[in-house]
């Protein structure tokens, strides 16, 4: 085992985490990058559809903020939320001076486009591919910093006791060579959870392992029953089945349609149609497609012919590159889409800094929590993991100036060789793969866009069998990150299902059809802590502003 001893160690290469290596190098501190994705590439390199900012009129800030709230149904962290909306148009500043290439009208001014639930136009894209654009811009100022990345790594603990953080234990996914970073700071930037669910938009990497360190080492969490399904996944091809189709697309003519020719958003949302909350929409083609209006594949049509092949390219070439590869050209025929679990609302809860309530450990991205509330809104992520990456990076080295790195028991570390080493070791278990497929379905059926006590509760019995047989868990070095990705994964699925039978409502990502009102009351948010090993919820009051 190789030992570094460093300031920081930021896990997750993505924008927040690659935001926060920036603005700490520029401040001096001694750190490191680590992720289980090559350089420059992360699940933030597939996202779509743009960054919200009110950089240009009729949007503002207080506007930016007010659609915030409202789109979160109450209950994101207030303060948390003004910060970023107002810091927001500086950190686009900050990306154009790397490099980054957003669209421009002939003016040169830049284009923005209204989303749903924005009351103005706030979305900032490149085309339909801003995630790849903002990468590019993002890991060329790395590069240019030299700060260190260890690419193909698979984070399995991060280490903390009373005083704080002081470590991380890591191996090389293609050696296996194993890896100490004694730290005084950690930031972690490890992404979302989608690979929980049958469907989804993330990347294989998303498996939700961040929450859970969080979690193993006293972090609070919050908002963990908040879930959200983007509306527009691509429903077949099989092997592309949830791939996202950018909510771009309903921003620019893109019209629901039935299999009965009927453009049903009518029903549900005549207001807003179409740009209604993604939880409403998405609950809108689930009942369409329950009751028996949707397509073979379990989907609805979505259609984009209006717009023109001339727009179609401009504006959304992604999207009609990836049909046009399944035979479909969007210019001529109707897209079938399906939800797909595209989001975590919630996460590790932190301050305005990044800072959680253990010491020297920091959050941001999308595994931290407390901006989105019950729903987020479309361009949320990206921007956020530009302002809280940057403010985690300033706090984390600040922290290391005034801290040092501590000696370490090394018996600790030796426990995590000996854990990864029994898992290769046992001749007769369980193979990861079982374990997830059951895991997927139970988390798709049960505590997906439509829940209720019966089916939580079912989920919850199911998942502590799933835990059980987690502990029998054998693999070879080739599929050892996955074996660890699956045990992590069942501890997190337990937590989402702690939350979500707490909370007796519905709001946003959290529908129960046994309680389909949203209530007054409930205006708060689920804290989930480890207590000696246990899952404990507590009922706190939303930050306000003031």
């Amino acid at each position: 085992m190789e030992t570094y001893s460093i300031d920081l160690l930021i896990i997750g290469g993505g924008g927040a985490g690659l935001r926060a290596a920036i603005e700490a190098a520029k401040l001096g501190t001694k750190l490191a990058v680590i992720s289980k994705e090559p350089f420059g590439k992360a699940h933030t390199d597939k996202a779509m559809g743009g960054l919200n900012v009110a950089i240009k009129a009729p949007a503002t800030p207080e506007l930016h903020y007010q659609d915030t709230i409202k789109g979160g149904w109450y209950v994101n962290n207030h303060k948390l939320v003004h910060i970023f909306t107002h810091e927001m148009p500086d950190r686009i500043h900050d990306l154009v001076s790397y490099g980054v290439q957003f669209d421009r009208l002939p003016d040169g001014s830049f284009y923005t486009w209204a989303g749903g639930k924005q009351t103005a136009p706030l979305n900032l894209c490149a085309g339909d591919y801003t995630g790849r654009e903002m990468m590019h811009g993002l890991a060329s100022e790395v590069k240019k910093l030299n700060v260190p990345f260890f690419p193909r790594h698979f984070v399995t603990k991060v280490f903390a006791d009373e005083d704080g953080v002081y470590g991380a234990f890591a191996f090389n996914q293609r050696t296996f060579h194993h890896l100490f970073f004694k730290t005084k700071a950690i930031i972690v930037a490890a992404g979302g959870a989608g690979q929980l669910y049958k469907i989804t938009s993330n990347e294989p990497s998303n498996t939700g392992e961040g929450y859970v360190w969080g979690f193993d080492i006293g972090a609070e969490l919050l908002d963990m029953e908040f879930i959200q399904f983007h509306p527009t996944g691509m429903a077949f091809p099989r092997d592309v089945r949830g791939s996202l189709i950018t909510e771009k697309v309903r921003g620019h003519k893109g019209k629901l349609f039935n299999t009965s020719g009927e453009r049903f958003m009518q029903r549900y949302q005549s207001e807003r149609m179409e740009l209604a909350g993604r939880d409403e929409v998405a609950r809108a083609i689930y009942t369409e497609v329950k009751e028996g209006r949707g397509t073979k594949h379990g989907g609805v049509y979505l259609d984009v012919r209006e717009l023109g092949l001339r727009d179609i390219k401009k504006h959304i070439p992604e999207v009609y590159a990836r049909f046009k590869n399944v035979g479909v050209d969007i210019s001529k025929e109707m897209m079938e889409i399906t939800p797909t679990m595209h989001h975590m609302m919630g996460g590790i809860k932190f301050d305005e800094w990044g800072q959680t309530n253990v010491p020297g450990f920091f959050a941001t991205g999308e595994v931290g929590g407390g901006i989105h509330g019950a729903n987020r809104l479309g361009g949320n992520s990206l921007a956020e993991g530009q302002v809280f990456g940057r403010r985690a990076g300033i706090r984390a080295a600040e922290y290391c100036l005034s801290n040092k790195i501590r000696s370490i028991r090394t018996s600790n570390t030796h426990q995590e060789e000996e854990r990864i080493y029994s898992i290769l070791s046992r001749k007769n278990g369980i193979h990861y793969n079982e374990i997830q497929k059951k895991l997927k379905h139970i988390m798709w059926h049960d505590v997906g866009i439509v829940r209720d006590e019966k089916g939580l509760k079912s989920a919850r019995k199911e998942i502590k069998t799933l835990l059980k047989d987690s502990l029998k868990i054998h693999s070879n070095k080739k599929d050892l990150d996955k074996a660890l990705e699956t045990v992590e994964m069942v501890k997190l699925a337990q937590i989402i299902v702690e939350a979500a039978l707490l909370r007796k409502e519905s709001r946003g990502g959290h529908f129960r059809i046994d309680y389909p009102g949203m209530l007054k009351k409930w205006e708060k948010n689920i804290m989930v802590k480890n207590v000696k090993g246990k899952i404990k919820t507590e009922v706190r009051e939303t930050v306000k502003l003031y």
